[in-house]
């Protein structure tokens, strides 16, 4: 058997010994990758990954970064990147349940997606939030209780005791009794005891019958006079 340690100095052995020692120790950590999105089943992505590689890398079914209490609207085809853990990430994701240990993973095995800004995106307000997806936006609470849903065609608000909304010192109120809008001009409430479209129509159908219907007495002797000939609609003048 060849002796080749007279030929290769020691320190030089032992040098590339330890550096590929470490290299193969880099080679199992997780790695940090561009990615796009292949699916989505709610907050669970499949993504692969974009990058030119002699090995054929997997698709990945991963959790998405982020907080339950903003749920972020991901479609097949976003772009980013996913964050490599330590270590098992299955019993805080649902992936697989149980609890994690410091056991070595697969460099590809324990991921999460995060989305990645893109220089295509449209321009907005740089000095404000902006939020929106491709369905509209929804607002709640964890229990649907109280809903605000802005979509392309429409906005909606559900509450189930009161909505307001209050411009200066202008105020209407929406609630299951009825509505009212009060402020500095004036006060107009939907409700028997105060002033409102419904009591005011309703007030002007009786002024209306009653005039058509009206006769007055002649001071001279004789029969008072009749109703008039002519009936009085209003029409110009009617709160409709």
């Amino acid at each position: 058997m060849s002796d080749n340690s007279k030929k290769t100095p020691l320190g030089q052995s032992l040098n590339t010994f330890a550096q590929k020692k470490v290299a193969d120790a880099i080679q199992v950590l997780g790695k940090a990758l561009p990615c796009s999105v292949v699916s989505v089943s709610g907050a669970i992505i499949t993504v692969k990954f974009e990058i030119n590689s002699s090995f054929t890398l997997p698709e990945v079914t991963i959790p998405l970064f982020g907080p339950e209490y903003i749920r972020y609207p991901i479609k097949a085809g976003d772009k980013g990147m996913v964050l490599p853990a330590d270590t098992y990430l299955g019993g805080v994701s649902g992936l697989g349940g149980g609890v994690a240990d410091l056991t070595q993973r697969g460099n590809l095995s324990a991921l999460a997606f995060l989305p990645l800004a893109n220089t295509e995106w449209f321009s907005v307000d740089p000095n404000a939030v902006t939020i929106y997806g491709p369905n509209g936006v929804v607002l709640m609470d964890q229990a649907s209780s109280c809903t605000f849903v802005l979509t392309p065609e429409s906005i909606t608000m559900v509450a189930p005791n009161s909505v307001k909304a209050t411009s200066g010192g202008t105020t209407m109120e929406l609630t299951p009794a009825g509505w009212s809008i009060s402020g500095p001009s004036g006060n107009i409430q939907d409700g028997t005891n105060h002033t409102s479209p419904a009591i005011m129509n309703a007030a002007w159908i009786a002024l209306v019958t009653w005039v058509n219907a009206h006769t007055h007495t002649s001071a001279s002797p004789g029969n008072p006079t009749s109703a008039p000939i002519s009936p009085f609609t209003g029409s110009s003048i009617a709160p409709s």
